[in-house]
């Protein structure tokens, strides 16, 4: 099946500078994504609900972020790029602490009661979804409601005159995008450089080992999973603010990007470096499936009916990884036990 015919269609400068942009923030995204299921289980919680906390970031803080939006709806601050980047820095401390205190239902259910945490994570997900669901729909008065920051959307931080290219790539542009990356190099330092990520991976591999040392193996269990909730909702911010992912609707979610991140920490083997570049393989093809299918979804020449194969390709890719390359992942020793201190 021919899935893709180019006959006469050009694609132009401003649409492929829209594709390294899409490349360079699902890169972001997932990275943050990942090193957040990456924080959590090295410090020996197994953390399914990276999907959910990507939803409840995204949301939280676009829903502020509209909240402000309209309220200001015609006025000239909604121009000016430094102001509207106000905007989503205020969407995004609102995103943090709503993933801090979901990260507490994650760890307190898991290190205190010791409920089977992949049980856990996936009722977590569902109760994410419905709470969002409810919440929107009570908010828009709509069975089927969209969120999006398309208000903001033309706002450029500076206009390069005859260069489409770079238009396209700083089009939507916005200051999560530069603080993602700089959250990125900083987790990688704290996780393989400091005190403070020797003592969580010490709690994920040997915590009885930690224990007798003096680290308190609850309280760096409860660190990690709130970093790791935080970073997978930051991830999911950062995406949902910079990309048009055509009308996300919150009936479908975050497109079962947590999920991924799951593929991208395993390929990575838990490690910060390999989890980067497995998070920008996947960034590739996901964007590179964005792109096929709002490019040219309007030809149909240039678009035959495989708008599924697209969307769905960094999943099959995934999976076909996992096969060929799990093998060769170590987890963490601990991961997924409850540590029992009178057991030791």
């Amino acid at each position: 099946m021919n899935l893709l015919i180019l006959e006469g269609i050009t694609v132009s400068p401003y649409v492929w500078g829209t594709l390294i942009f899409s490349f360079i923030v699902f890169g972001v995204g997932f990275t943050l994504g990942a090193f957040g299921g990456m924080y959590s289980e090295c410090s020996g919680i197994i953390n399914i609900a990276l999907d959910g906390s990507m939803l409840l970031g995204a949301f939280s803080g676009i829903l502020v972020c509209q909240q402000i939006g309209g309220a200001l709806k015609g006025s000239e601050l909604l121009n000016n790029w430094a102001f509207v980047n106000f905007i989503y820095v205020i969407g995004l401390l609102v995103c943090v602490i709503v993933a801090f205190a979901f990260s507490f239902l994650l760890s307190f259910v898991s290190i205190r009661l010791k409920a089977d945490q992949t049980i856990v994570g996936t009722a977590l997900n569902s109760l994410v979804a419905a709470i969002v669901l409810i919440v929107n729909t009570i908010h828009l008065g709509a069975d089927l409601p969209e969120t999006d920051v398309s208000m903001f959307y033309n706002v450029m931080l500076y206009k390069f005159e005859g260069m489409e290219f770079f238009n396209g790539m700083f089009s939507n542009l916005n200051i999560t995008v530069l603080i993602g990356i700089v959250l990125i190099v900083l987790l990688a330092l704290i996780m393989n450089k400091t005190r403070l990520g020797l003592r969580i991976r010490a709690c994920g591999e040997n915590p009885a080992a930690a224990d007798s040392v003096g680290i308190k193996v609850n309280k760096m269990r409860y660190i990690g999973t709130a970093i790791g909730s935080v970073s997978a909702a930051i991830g999911g911010y950062v995406i949902f603010t910079c990309l048009r992912l055509g009308e996300w609707s919150l009936t479908s979610g975050v497109f079962g990007y947590g999920f991924l991140l799951l593929a991208i920490e395993i390929l990575g083997n838990w490690k910060a470096k390999n989890i980067i570049f497995a998070a920008l393989f996947f960034a590739f093809f996901t964007s590179f499936g964005t792109f096929m299918t709002t490019t040219f979804s309007g030809g149909a020449k240039a678009f035959y009916n495989s708008k599924a194969f697209y969307c769905m390709l960094p999943y099959l890719l995934a999976i076909l990884s996992l096969v060929f390359f799990s093998k060769k992942s170590h987890a963490p020793k601990a991961e997924g036990i409850p540590y029992d201190k009178s057991a030791r």
